[in-house]
């Protein structure tokens, strides 16, 4: 890589990984947190749809805040899984096994969000019934499952290597630590996106 590239691929790179906190990350935990007036019953959960929905330029603000940089994040993060390279078979450490499942995860997810936006934005009604409809079946159910749980494995896995890219955890100790804090946070959202799941399961 040439001098030139270089503060050009550190700035895409410095960019990529905020994209992938904010807004992506808070957007992702929004998300969740929304999804748990499904336990309320099929009428809360399509009235907080339908009020949202309903909200003025909700289509320009979805635009800018959630499709433009999860597209973004997509394309560079497509670019770094196709020109990366894995050593995991050469040093199996923990770090390298999560250096491959961050990829993993990130194309599957790129992939349930677009049939996700498909099923509730463009293919039909965005309401309760018909995504309980779909979670309802074994594949759908299957599909939702890791769909949820490799978003939310990104994005904390990503927070990881946020913290080290801005310089926040610059050494062994502090990067310990905070794998520990993750873990908890990864066990508590995935928790929470379980519970989603359940609520639209008959």
């Amino acid at each position: 890589m040439s001098t030139t590239q270089k503060p050009y691929h550190f700035l895409i790179r410095r960019v990529h990984s905020l994209l992938g906190l904010v807004p992506i990350g808070l957007f992702l935990m929004f998300h969740m947190f929304l999804n748990l007036t499904a336990l309320g019953g099929g009428e809360l959960y399509d009235k907080v749809i339908s009020t949202m929905q309903d909200f003025p330029a909700i289509f320009i603000i979805e635009l800018v805040v959630i499709f433009i940089p999860i597209a973004i994040h997509a394309i560079y993060g497509t670019w770094v899984v196709y020109t990366g390279q894995s050593n995991v078979l050469r040093y199996k450490y923990a770090r390298n096994w999560f250096y491959i499942i961050q990829r993993i995860s990130g194309l599957y997810t790129v992939f349930f969000i677009v049939i996700h936006v498909y099923l509730m934005r463009i293919g039909g009604e965005a309401n309760f019934a018909r995504l309980s409809e779909f979670l309802n079946q074994p594949l759908g159910l299957v599909f939702y499952t890791f769909g949820v749980l490799f978003a939310i494995f990104h994005f904390v896995n990503g927070l990881w290597a946020f913290a080290i890219t801005w310089g926040i955890t610059v050494g062994p100790h502090s990067q310990k630590i905070l794998m520990y804090a993750l873990t908890a946070v990864f066990i508590l959202i995935s928790a929470i996106g379980l519970a989603d799941i359940s609520a639209f399961l008959k």
